[in-house]
């Protein structure tokens, strides 16, 4: 039941994703909900169900968005088991900790996007880009860090007290 709904809540973030927030760009990014999705679950379910819905949430990105297929999958994975590890038994009302998991997830994933599709066609700038388009999309991205959060908390409290 617990892998269904939250396979739904997947779904809907790319629906919203690829629909509502492909028009609300600011510095040529877009707000990453689905890392924040994985980051979410996997402090809160552990490592292993993180990977897996950061598997799960990759592959749907390859497939939808493009590119290189396996690519995001084997990186949301990776963020899911990070994130998941040492933080299962956190204080699951500490608001910071999302937060700094998000910041330094958000900085990982768009420097590997910046190594995989420019840096290996050669452009090479890594300032340039740092400045236009990893800082700007992590620091958008982590606006919708606590909002994310507290819905995937409430939805997992449910579940849990549902005994799924």
């Amino acid at each position: 039941m617990r892998a269904l709904i939250f396979g739904l809540v997947v779904i809907i973030n790319f629906i919203i994703q690829a629909s509502l927030f492909s028009y609300i760009e600011i510095f040529q990014v877009h707000p990453n909900t689905a890392l924040l999705i994985v980051v979410a679950y996997a402090m809160l379910r552990g490592d292993v169900e993180g990977a897996i819905i950061g598997f799960t949430t990759g592959l749907m990105i390859d497939i939808v968005f493009g590119g290189l297929l396996g690519f995001y999958a084997l990186i949301y994975a990776v963020a899911g088991f990070l994130c998941g590890k040492p933080f299962k038994d956190f204080i699951r009302e500490n608001y910071l900790l999302p937060i700094v998991l998000t910041i330094a997830s958000a900085l990982v994933v768009e420097s590997l996007h910046f190594g995989a599709f420019y840096a290996l066609q050669g452009n090479t700038d890594f300032m340039r880009q740092l400045q236009e388009r990893i800082i700007p999309a992590t620091i958008y991205t982590n606006l919708f860090t606590l909002p994310v959060y507290f819905l995937v908390y409430r939805l997992n409290a449910k579940l849990e007290k549902h005994g799924y």
